[in-house]
């Protein structure tokens, strides 16, 4: 309780009960929310530091990590990134016309396009993928990750297992999502802003180019769900091709830095006052961390793509992916922990022409990749390793480009669903990942198909295999166990371990 002695409507301290209605109180005073929210999740992770809890952040009653990343006994490859770039191929490329070419096979299922050569002798790719055979160089390629989704093999169950590394419990026999809730298990960003948050000034979780969208669901796994707001991605899918909308990161009604110092400290001199005062300070600790963020812009800068040269965004490509991987890149070099690029159709639209249509080509896949999808991402990833690279940040930044799962083997054939002329279906038993970066030792095919790409030949592996290699590489071990909401030990991926022959 505020205590008013001194004369004229002062304060003990001398500040007058005429500032105290200036400040309005414990308002936002002038925040905005998304800087809200980003100053809330630095104070948490501040406050567990100081309890001890590891790696900062919320959620439950701790964590605990179960061998093999820490100490004289740390595997290779742990903590090898600073940053995860999560390329996330919403729809579901194929596989076999992209990185794990069939040339030998039929050509009911090999399709149209040939194999072509890499920087890497003996690695071929599709003949859709130019630039990217030329930093062949720079990533391994994953060519045996597959897995069985629970109910049919459609987008909502296998995205739900790609974003959480967990079987989903509450989706329709037919593996349809259902819309998200603070139930869900969290995200792959959400658990890396948990566990590895970001340095002080920067972002720990930030999503751009298109939510994860399946049917009517939208931001399916992406979110935090148990571990709460505070972990949410930071998110903006404005197309990135024109100057984006910065107003979610700046001051409402006029505000000023300076101006916000002064409620600021002023807030803080009242809440040395109160009666207990933890409750105070902890408002007032929250507008100074958004006050820092304001300061140090680093993040906010990161938006302001015009800054690039016209020859480097040109060599993105002028498309909303493209620039998106340029952003990230920016992003990463602000500081942030983890971003994730979602290519921006929704998962299930149909197959339609132009930059930003879908990958779930149930019909007219050859036409479709050749003239629309491949260019696109052939330019705008290929752009990102080799930009990485000369920058000197690939070596500290994993990047993880993958669907939730890849395309039937022999084109035209249904096995779940409708396939129309020259279509491939939905095949979650095998694809390829591309892996980059981060401790990843580049120049590779780890894992192998059989002949007709239908099913892992050697080394198979389960998209929670390459989560845990995801938390594995950025220093969290994926054997720790957390608490959810009622109290009970949940683990950071459902099963399988990090792909040490990756580093």
């Amino acid at each position: 309780m505020l205590t008013v002695t001194g004369p004229g409507g002062q304060l003990c301290d001398g500040i007058s009960r005429r500032e105290v209605l200036r400040v309005g109180g414990l308002s936002l005073g002038g925040l905005t929310l998304p800087l809200w929210n980003l100053a809330e999740s630095a104070r948490l992770r501040g406050a567990e530091r100081e309890a001890g809890a590891p790696g900062g952040g919320t959620g439950g009653a701790g964590a605990t990590g179960r061998g093999g990343g820490t100490g004289e006994g740390r595997l290779p490859g742990f903590a090898t990134a600073e940053n995860v770039i999560f390329v996330y191929l919403q729809g579901a490329p194929s596989h076999i016309d992209l990185w794990d070419p069939k040339p030998e096979a039929p050509a009911e299922i090999r399709g149209e396009f040939r194999a072509i050569e890499t920087a890497v002798p003996g690695v071929r790719v599709g003949e859709v993928l130019p630039r990217l055979a030329e930093q062949a160089g720079h990533y391994t390629l994953v060519r045996s990750v597959g897995c069985k989704p629970p109910g049919l093999p459609n987008h909502g169950s296998a995205i739900y297992m790609l974003m959480t590394g967990h079987d989903p419990g509450n989706f329709s026999p037919t593996g349809l999502a259902v819309p998200p809730s603070r139930e869900d298990l969290p995200g792959v960003g959400a658990v890396i802003s948990r566990f590895r948050p970001a340095r002080a000034g920067g972002v720990s979780n930030v999503a751009v180019c298109g939510p994860t969208k399946e049917a009517a669901v939208v931001g399916l796994g992406q979110g935090a769900g148990l571990l709460g707001a505070t972990h949410d991605p930071l998110t903006n899918y404005e197309d990135p091709t024109r100057p984006i909308n910065l107003e979610t990161f700046s001051l409402a009604g006029g505000m000023t830095v300076e101006r916000l110092q002064r409620r600021v400290e002023l807030e803080q001199r009242l809440a040395d006052q109160a009666s207990g005062g933890a409750r105070g300070r902890a408002w007032s600790d929250q507008r100074r961390l958004a006050l820092s963020l304001l300061q140090q812009s680093a993040t906010i800068e990161a938006f302001r793509l015009e800054r690039e040269s016209v020859a480097v965004r040109a060599r993105y490509g002028s498309t909303r992916f493209g620039q998106s991987c340029l952003l990230a890149r920016r992003l990463v070099e602000a500081g942030t922990r983890f971003v994730q690029v979602t290519w921006p159709a929704r998962s299930d639209d149909e197959p339609a022409a132009g930059p930003d249509g879908s990958w779930d080509t149930h019909r007219n896949n050859f036409p479709m990749l050749r003239d629309h999808r491949c260019p696109v991402f052939d330019a705008g990833l290929a752009a990102l390793v080799a930009d990485l690279h000369e920058r000197g940040l690939l070596a500290r930044t994993l990047v993880v480009a993958v669907g939730e799962f890849g395309r039937s083997p022999k084109i035209g054939a249904a096995t779940t669903n409708n396939v129309g002329p020259g279509g491939r279906d939905h095949w979650p038993d095998c694809y390829t990942a591309l892996v980059a970066g981060g401790g990843v030792q580049g120049g590779r095919v780890y894992g192998e198909s059989d002949r007709f790409g239908a099913y892992p030949k050697s080394i198979p592996v389960h998209p929670y295999d390459l989560l845990s290699t995801l938390f594995h590489a950025v220093g969290v071990d994926p054997g720790t166990e957390y608490h959810d909401t009622l109290n009970r030990p949940r683990r950071l991926v459902d099963h399988g371990g990090p792909l040490l022959g990756l580093f």
